[in-house]
């Protein structure tokens, strides 16, 4: 089965992107650096994550997936295939109650998130479906669930898309705070720093922009450019760090159908569909 998308419908929408549907290869490969945190159903398959100690961590059925400021290796059996939703900037505390910053880096399984029933509905109503769309049906019944759970809770800070890159002055001014005011709640609400989380945006839109779903483009130093680097130098460096690859490696694998990169096979629209406008 291929990537499938299915829009999110109210009263989802404008909490998470888009529901991802997709089919991994088996054997090892890289997850790039993500911006945002993503809840991720296993509706059939294996997937098993490798820790910083260099242990395995053999994923749930359901869990969620802290935002990352570097690649994180992982491994699947042939033909597994999950579900993906990104939680848009802020709305953690919605489904959750609890803000970016306290799962950045990390996966947090299910039974450390939701009471034990309502995992074993879920997980027999998935046993029982028999297709994927009456699965998705059932994750999105399953998440909106979790939003009613919530219903007291609002939002953490929310920075429009287009102020991202501002001054940071100008930004907190806009909030009406001071610039460490801001930046704290900023911290709280994304993870990490407005500067680190700028530099990492800068390469996902590039990404999203140049890379995905092509099995060509222009050439590296007319990418970096474009994209807002000072060289190509500096370019590399950030590819490096959010993908694990150096633009000719992979530029060459995504050339030659090297099934390890199926993330880099969506499309860009796909993938600004799944995480909402940051990464656009």
């Amino acid at each position: 089965m291929p990537n499938v998308l299915f829009p999110i419908q109210p009263p989802l929408s404008g909490l998470i992107g888009n529901l991802l549907v997709c089919t991994l290869p088996g054997g090892p490969y890289l997850l790039p650096a993500t911006l945002q945190p993503m809840l991720v159903f296993v509706l059939n398959g294996e997937i098993r994550r490798e820790l910083p100690n260099g242990h395995e961590q053999h994923l749930p059925q359901f869990g969620l997936s802290g935002a990352t400021s570097g690649t994180r290796r992982a491994s699947a059996t042939p033909g597994t295939q999950i579900l993906l939703a990104s939680v848009l900037p802020g709305q953690l505390p919605r489904l959750f109650g609890f803000s970016a910053s306290s799962v950045i880096e990390e996966f947090v399984p299910q039974i450390d998130l939701l009471p034990r029933p309502m995992l074993a509905e879920l997980s027999e109503k998935l046993a029982a479906s028999a297709s994927t769309t009456s699965r998705v049906a059932h994750c999105e019944s399953f998440l909106q669930a979790l939003l009613a759970m919530q219903a007291q809770r609002t939002a953490d800070l929310v920075v429009p898309q287009d102020w991202l890159f501002r001054p940071l002055t100008d930004i907190a001014d806009a909030f009406a705070l001071s610039s460490r005011q801001f930046e704290r709640r900023f911290n709280q609400s994304y993870g990490q720093s407005l500067r680190a989380f700028r530099q990492q945006a800068r390469c996902s839109r590039m990404l999203v922009d140049l890379v995905f779903g092509r099995r060509r483009f222009a050439a590296w130093a007319d990418i970096a450019t474009s994209a807002g680097y000072f060289d190509q130098a500096h370019l590399s460096r950030d590819l490096r760090r959010y993908t694990g690859y150096t633009p000719a490696m992979l530029g060459r694998q995504l050339a030659g159908n090297d099934p390890a990169l199926w993330p880099y096979r969506l499309s860009s629209q796909q993938v600004s569909h799944l995480f909402g406008t940051t990464a656009s």
